[in-house]
């Protein structure tokens, strides 16, 4: 579901292209505060991830096996599945605790989710396993992260197709005073012009100057547009600083298969890179988050 309201900005990211490095670029970390390499297995990790994730995601039945699907491959990353139910659907999450101290003021969780249901027909390898697993290897990240110094609850939204449904039952089960920020993954896996370049919706500037920071680092090209219609929407609405990270849907290289038969892991799999990029970034913004 997306509804297109306007660009407001277009401004690419600068420097070079690459990987953060396993201690993150920060020599005054504390001994042992290393970070994981946000390359290494991860384009690999996230094609075995939306080659296995059932499909399609719309019926009840479908749905469930789907949650039985994540719950399964965050346990086997070492995170405790919950769900959360609410009329005719349930999420998926799970909180990644804090492992130090924060500094006076912060320590506030961090929200990173996707939805992870279809419509009716399409297997949605891009709309929106590809967002389903970048969260999966934001996970994955977080496994390789010994210092942590705020939760990151990772969370899957049920019938955001149908209207937002789980990311509106999630928001309303937090206070936005807790929260430090919810970053949400929509549609990362359609790259046709090879610019490598994401459009961030909706950001307060602290989340943009964190994203641009981010992809600075990681060599992402940024455009900042007001896309409304997927699942940022329902935290923002209630207060909650919140962004939502995509492919070209404003400057129009996207997907012409969404919401299509066509949407399969074939159709995406010429831009595995990118959506592996789109990992990277995610990952980044959340380590300078939460790890010292």
């Amino acid at each position: 579901m997306r509804t297109l309201l306007a660009v407001t900005l277009a401004v690419a990211a600068c420097g070079e292209p690459g990987d953060a490095t396993p201690d993150g670029g920060r020599p005054d970390a504390p001994p042992g505060c290393t970070r994981p390499d946000l390359g290494d297995g991860v384009q690999a990790y996230l094609t075995d991830v939306i080659a296995r994730i059932p499909a399609p995601r719309a019926t009840t039945a479908q749905r469930l096996g789907a949650r039985t699907f994540l719950a399964d491959e965050l346990a086997a990353l070492g995170w405790q599945p919950q769900t959360q139910p609410f009329a005719n659907g349930a999420n998926v999450f799970a909180t990644i605790p804090a492992t130090m101290p924060a500094a006076i003021g912060e320590g506030k969780q961090v929200i990173v989710g996707a939805h992870f249901d279809t419509v009716a027909g399409s297997p949605g390898a891009n709309d929106n396993a590809s967002g389903t697993a970048v969260v999966l290897a934001v996970a994955r990240y977080l496994r390789d992260t010994p210092c942590r110094t705020a939760p990151v609850v990772v969370a899957f939204f049920d019938l955001e197709e149908a209207g937002l449904f789980g990311s509106r039952a999630f928001a309303q089960s937090l206070s936005p005073a807790d929260v430090r920020a919810v970053h949400t993954i929509d549609q990362v896996a359609w790259d046709e012009d090879g610019d490598r370049r994401f459009e961030l919706e909706q950001p307060t500037p602290a989340l943009e100057a964190e994203w641009r920071a981010a992809a600075a680092v990681v060599g992402a090209p940024l455009t900042t547009v007001s896309t409304g219609g997927t699942d940022h929407e329902s935290f923002r609405d209630r207060g909650f600083a919140a962004v939502g990270l995509t492919e070209e849907f404003v400057g129009g290289d996207t997907s012409p298969l969404r919401h299509l038969p066509g949407d399969t892991p074939q159709s995406i799999a010429p831009f595995a890179a990118y959506t592996a990029l789109a990992a990277k970034l995610a990952g980044q913004v959340i380590l300078d988050e939460v790890s010292p």
